[in-house]
């Protein structure tokens, strides 16, 4: 018989995927189940029908996982950031482990490695140091502020409150919510390009309090900028910082082309590992930095440096890890494409005093083509976006064959693919890999590769 498209289908569901949705066949197709655990058995409406899988949502849990809890979180229904709110949190870092394992297993080839239990989060709730939020033009022009509701690029419910956020940042989204709502000016629509108000974005520095407002509208004069300026700050004495971003472009994204600083130095400072960081509007800094500093320790450590060592830092960002590793080895070079990141990375050595880091703004395809072996490092990091390694870069690491490795991923999936290729031809043996918990409540994690060059 034939699936169909809102069909509903009584499945089992055996495991998890890489995207957080439940695993289950039904004859002979796989079904990917969104709300669903492990070990549930659950009635599914079918949403889209493939060659090979079917898409389904669940409509009820027929029998639930015993790690199925009630969630926190009012917007579980229409929210897709916590998809893992309802499983505990023990059985998160379980069901983390086993993503990592399955990929290094079935994808990678690696079947007599040993995966160890995914580092927990000591505080799962809370952690997030920055939220960005969409306006959205409700019902009768009534302006919306919150998070996509899941499955839409382009709807927006109202936020009462997320749990991943502090609660000063809730009550922040709430007062923008109405400063916005009596500027008179309409929220932007994302299909028809029209209207001015676009994003929020709330920064925190969770060691120092300081927290930023990055207002994101379309082009235009911020309207009352003395009253939002005059609002925010007497309510939440924590802004130490105020920026209207203009994006002009279609892409919604809450950056842009030109900003303008209403309030304070348009930074705040937090501290990682010791070291203290400038983070503005736009730069990059690890939303959990609690975890953060537990994955930078483990780097370190496995790292294994001695004070003599070049360490070459590839997608540096700006700096964190190799800013971390600077008082341990006698050099680091971090290259990293986006001259805004390298700029934040220079800032933030000489901030901390580290005059043994150096930058370097280039593609780390392009920069691993021209290195050489004089000077060949001892220690590399490479720290990917999710999708992994380009072939490129994989041919320019088993080349240099620095005798340690260490790759940090932030998926698995391609984690095993460059694995997998790093390893085939004997120029690296993989030693030892440990998945971080760096997003709980959501089905992403962080891993830790060591890789050795082979004699």
């Amino acid at each position: 018989m034939q699936i169909r498209r809102g069909q509903e289908l009584d499945v089992e569901v055996e495991r998890v995927s890489a995207e957080g949705h439940g695993v289950a066949r039904h004859d002979g197709l796989v079904v990917f189940v969104e709300k669903a655990l492990p070990g549930e058995r659950v009635r599914a409406q079918v949403r889209r029908v493939k060659s090979n899988f079917v898409q389904a949502r669940t409509v009820e849990v027929l029998r639930p996982a015993p790690e199925r809890g009630p969630g926190r979180c009012s917007h579980l229904d229409v929210c897709g950031g916590c998809s893992w709110q309802e499983l505990e949190y023990e059985a998160q870092r379980r069901a983390k482990t086993q993503l990592v394992q399955d990929a290094l297993t079935r994808l990678g080839g690696f079947r007599d490695l040993e995966v160890p239990l995914a580092v927990a989060a000591p505080h799962p709730f809370f952690y997030r140091n920055k939220m960005e939020f969409g306006f959205f033009d409700g019902p009768e022009g009534r302006i919306v502020l919150g998070l996509h509701t899941a499955g839409h690029f382009d709807r927006v419910f109202d936020l009462e409150a997320c749990y991943l956020m502090s609660e000063t940042s809730n009550r922040i989204v709430a007062r923008v919510r109405e400063l916005a709502a009596s500027s008179g000016l309409p929220a932007y629509h994302s299909r028809r390009h029209v209207g001015f108000w676009r994003h929020l974005v709330v920064r925190e520095g969770k060691r120092t309090g300081q927290m930023l407002v990055n207002l994101v509208t379309a082009a235009g004069t911020l309207p009352n900028r003395q009253q939002i300026v005059a609002a925010l700050t007497a309510e939440f004495p924590t802004v130490v910082s105020i920026v209207h971003t203009i994006n002009s472009g279609r892409a919604m994204i809450a950056t842009g082309e030109q900003e303008e600083i209403l309030h304070g130095p348009g930074v705040i400072e937090d501290v990682l590992g010791g070291l203290r960081f400038q983070i503005s509007a736009a730069s990059f800094f690890q939303p959990n930095p609690e975890q953060a500093e537990r994955l930078f320790a483990l780097v370190a450590e496995w790292a294994e440096l001695r004070g003599e060592e070049e360490v070459l830092d590839l997608y540096a960002g700006t700096g964190a890890i190799a800013l971390s590793l600077a008082g341990r080895a006698r050099r680091v070079t971090g290259i990293e494409q986006v001259e805004s990141a390298v700029a934040d990375a220079e800032r933030n050595a000489r901030l901390n005093g580290i005059d043994n880091c150096r930058f370097v703004a280039a593609d780390v395809r392009q920069f691993l083509r021209s290195a050489t072996g004089e000077r060949a490092p001892q220690r590399i990091i490479a720290d990917p976006p999710r999708a992994g390694l380009h072939p490129d870069v994989v041919q320019g690491l088993r080349r240099l064959r620095a005798p340690l490795l260490l790759y940090v991923s932030c998926n698995p999936s391609t984690l095993a693919r460059d694995l997998q290729l790093l390893c085939v031809d004997g120029d690296y043996r993989l030693q030892r890999v440990q998945p971080v918990d760096m997003f709980p409540h959501t089905p992403h994690v962080e891993t830790v590769a060591s890789l050795v060059a082979t004699a």
